[in-house]
């Protein structure tokens, strides 16, 4: 069997292909996180990344800052971050963390984020 240039060059690029797909997925299908025992909550963030960083400044501005109890008060159902924000928003429910002016819910699903990034 005699291997040809252009076999041997298809081959070679379509191993390249598979590669870099192979590398290169994560920017495709998102960031992985390590599993934590607060999931449920912390994949209503699109983005944990900069939340993280808002909420490491957000939760030294929380007295007694205890990450169980906050799990538990974001638990409460029928609430997920969405709706919680706006209803912060409107109700007037605003923080200020580091010059900018968020939704509380936002402030706090952000210290849970800074927990586990």
């Amino acid at each position: 069997m005699k291997v040809s240039r252009r076999d041997l060059g298809l081959g070679a690029a379509a191993l390249a292909l598979l590669s870099a797909a192979g590398v290169g997925y994560r920017r495709y299908l998102g960031p992985w996180y390590a599993p934590t025992a607060y999931d449920d909550l912390l994949h209503q963030i699109v983005d944990r990344r900069p939340a993280a960083q808002l909420g490491t400044v957000a939760a030294k501005t929380m007295p007694g800052f205890d990450v169980a109890k906050l799990a538990a008060r974001l638990r409460q159902p029928g609430f997920g971050l969405s709706r919680r924000a706006r209803d912060d928003a409107a109700d007037g429910r605003v923080t200020e963390v580091d010059g900018w002016v968020v939704p509380e819910s936002v402030a706090l699903y952000s210290a849970l984020a800074s927990q586990f990034s």
